[in-house]
């Protein structure tokens, strides 16, 4: 996915469970969030850039800390949406998502665009969410009910899920 750097990206990770959490954030909001071991790389590989700046952000710490330890279900941080270049299909399913409280099947989220026939395009555009949590892809469940799979590997899945109480 092309990216538009026009500033500075920090990171900073805090811990939920047996995971580290790496959030990645412009002066403009979040640009990435990952639980993979080797998020720099991660990042890289997503965005492309290869300079990244070590630096905690309290409002943001604060933000997942509340929510990792169950106090608050939604995170209200900002997202920095021109960091990426997003189709406008692709936008409009992310933002879409982005209001997704509740589990919901790839045609859940079709047919809340007001196109059944797009579902293998949502998934396609879900696929490509670089700010997990904040746009819950987690949320995305098979229409059998079944967990389904999901980036950071379906344990880290059922145990936001179950944080959630879902």
């Amino acid at each position: 996915m092309k990216t538009i750097l026009t500033e500075q990206i920090n990171y900073a990770s805090i811990n939920f469970r047996d995971w580290s959490f790496s959030y990645f954030y412009s002066d403009q909001g979040l640009v990435f969030t990952t639980f993979q071991k080797e998020a720099v790389k991660e990042f890289e590989k997503w965005s492309g850039l290869k300079s990244v700046f070590l630096q905690k952000n309290t409002a943001i710490d604060q933000a997942f800390s509340d929510y990792f330890a169950g106090q608050s279900s939604e995170i209200d941080l900002k997202i920095d949406w021109h960091f990426w270049q997003f189709s406008d299909f692709q936008l409009r399913v992310l933002k879409a998502l982005q209001k997704v409280t509740q589990p919901i099947s790839y045609t859940d989220l079709a047919e809340r665009l007001a196109d059944k026939k797009a579902v293998r395009a949502v998934a396609t555009a879900v696929g490509k969410n670089p700010i997990e949590l904040l746009i819950p892809c987690h949320r995305i469940i098979s229409k059998s009910g079944q967990i389904g799979q999901y980036r950071d590997g379906s344990d880290v899945k059922r145990a936001l899920l179950e944080l959630e109480g879902k």
